[in-house]
């Protein structure tokens, strides 16, 4: 005890700006731990979310710019806010971003369900229930292609990887013009329908005459092609999401002309042929 007594007399008494400086670096431990932890996550993570990053940014570069080893305290104490505010945010984002993608899924679902039920009930001399089946499985049809192209649109824009990625990469535009071609060629077989529903409207009770063997062959093939498309859609999918052939060199423009032309150019051809569709000179598959 006697010791003790004389180490702790012979220790200096501590002045308070020493202990107010022990005081202030222990407090400051934590915080620049938790700045450090924020700043590394927003650097390692592969797609953060556009505003989270943007306001994360502004913040470290202002502090990174100064120079000042006061500023990690400062910067935790900055993203204290965000970091609270962060989590909700996110959540809303998840949310509507998973209702777009699910509604993705659903249209490219539906669109082959559509298809296949036209191509297992396409056939000459349908009858009335086997046409009538035709026009509703072709009006859903464009129902879901109407509802691919939006969230598509925003899955691209808004809740997927963003624009910046996706316009520089090729199997995004090849995945595109594949969706292009599949609704281009439907349009032979939806004008090939109207014309045939209005006819039948035209003539009242009386039957037009049935689907030729010529048009049906001509509209299975089309409908065959449609299914091709579509069903090569899921894998440009998957190598578009893993970045495969991405290209910061390849210009979004030539990517939007490919698709342009096959949809402005097969769409005219399908259209045309439709309303000039004889059963003498019927053009060959």
């Amino acid at each position: 005890q006697q010791h003790l007594q004389k180490a702790c007399s012979s220790r200096p008494p501590t002045r308070p700006e020493e202990a107010m400086g022990r005081s202030g670096r222990c407090k400051a431990l934590p915080l620049a731990a938790l700045a450090f932890l924020a700043t590394s996550a927003a650097r390692w993570a592969f797609v953060p979310p556009a505003r989270l990053a943007t306001r994360l940014g502004s913040h470290t570069t202002a502090g990174q710019s100064q120079g000042d080893p006061l500023s990690v305290p400062l910067q935790a104490s900055a993203l204290l806010p965000l970091l609270a505010a962060a989590p909700a945010e996110a959540a809303g984002d998840d949310f509507a971003g998973a209702f777009v993608a699910y509604g993705h899924y659903l249209a490219l679902v539906l669109a082959t369900a559509c298809l296949m039920t036209e191509r297992l009930t396409i056939k000459p001399n349908m009858t009335q229930e086997e046409e009538t089946r035709m026009q509703i499985a072709d009006s859903v049809y464009g129902v879901a292609g109407l509802l691919t192209v939006v969230t598509g649109y925003l899955r691209a824009t808004t809740y997927g990887k963003g624009w910046d990625f996706y316009q520089h990469e090729p199997i995004f535009w090849l995945k595109v013009t594949l969706v292009a071609i599949a609704g281009a060629s439907s349009f032979f077989v939806t004008a090939m329908i109207v014309k045939r529903a209005l006819a039948q409207r035209d003539a009242g009770d009386q039957r037009i005459a049935p689907v030729s063997e010529k048009l049906a062959k001509r509209m299975t093939s089309i409908i065959n092609a449609e299914l091709l498309a579509i069903g090569s859609i899921p894998l440009t999918a998957t190598l578009m999401a893993r970045g495969v052939w991405y290209a910061e060199w390849f210009p979004w423009q030539a990517g939007a002309a490919s698709a342009g032309l096959a949809l402005g150019g097969l769409g005219f051809k399908y259209v045309k042929e439709a309303l000039d569709w004889t059963e003498d000179d019927a053009p060959k598959a």
